[in-house]
């Protein structure tokens, strides 16, 4: 009987399309993100573990939401509070945090790539005809998928965050630097270097979750939660900012800063065009 490690060099070996080659490897139980790294898919690999989502507090009614979404297509849900993942639908939760008028929070369902992000576009062109507000109150959080990552890539995540927060500070609103909000707190008072496994990440932190990156959403969902982003419902905001993220957790899979940046042209995992992008906010913000 052949070793699973012979019967993975027969398949890469064989004649046919690379989607015959996926679907074999498939059948031996190997994942997605596993699979691109087989087929020297760098793009496959990352399209595995960049899935993301997106928690979108606001003030908006519910009769608007219910005309704009409808008439634009976009598959949504009144619930009750609940942490259940969605694959489909755009679902409103309560959010008792929101100060305001018609507080709710938009929580996107698990989305990846330029259908993700085209995705997310028509939700946020749908909130905005509905007249969707943002305050002080509010926040936008991003979750990125890291289910393939090992415990120590899932330590650097943090320890790199750590290092990024003076600069992320900087593109942030004033409500969400330092310890500015309760919602949010730094990670520059906690050390990571003495952390084994991911546990040790939950520990370090309390096991609160009110963090500017959140250890406890990975048991219930497989993800890191990135909480400091101020509220908005600005697409380009929203975007860049999920690029951020997600580039970060692939960046950490290989490096781990050892010493604080403190320029945006210093971050080392986002081109000229996303530099550019967060030094203006950084200046509209200052």
């Amino acid at each position: 009987m052949k070793t699973l490690k012979e019967q993975v060099e027969e398949i890469k070996n064989i004649r046919g399309s690379k989607q015959s080659k996926v679907n074999m490897l498939a059948k031996l139980g190997i994942t997605k993100y596993e699979i691109g790294l087989i087929l020297n898919d760098s793009e496959a690999a990352v399209k595995k573990v960049a899935t993301f989502g997106v928690e979108i507090e606001c003030l908006v009614s519910r009769d608007a939401v219910y005309d704009k979404f409808a008439s634009k297509f976009v598959p949504f849900e009144y619930q009750g509070y609940n942490h259940v993942d969605s694959k489909t639908i755009y679902k409103f939760v309560t959010d008792s945090s929101i100060q305001g008028e018609n507080p709710i929070e938009c929580v996107s369902p698990v989305l990846s790539g330029r259908k993700g992000f085209d995705s997310l576009g028509q939700c946020l062109n749908a909130l905005n005809e509905a007249g969707a507000k943002v305050n002080k109150s509010t926040g936008l959080h991003v979750h990125v998928g890291v289910e393939e990552l090992t415990d120590e890539q899932y330590i650097n995540v943090f320890a790199n965050y750590k290092m990024l927060e003076g600069v992320i500070d900087s593109f942030m609103a004033k409500s969400r630097r330092g310890n500015n909000s309760q919602w949010c707190a730094t990670l520059r008072d906690h050390d990571f270097s003495n952390c084994v496994e991911i546990r040790d990440v939950q520990r370090e932190l309390g096991y609160c979750r009110y963090h500017k990156v959140n250890a406890e959403s990975y048991h219930r969902h497989k993800t890191v939660e990135f909480r400091q982003h101020q509220g908005s419902t600005d697409f380009a905001k929203i975007k860049n900012w999920v690029s951020f993220c997600i580039k970060l957790v692939e960046w950490s899979k290989e490096n781990c800063l050892r010493s604080e940046v403190t320029n945006i042209d210093d971050i080392p995992f986002i081109n000229k065009a996303e530099k550019k992008f967060f030094a203006k906010r950084a200046e509209a913000l200052r």
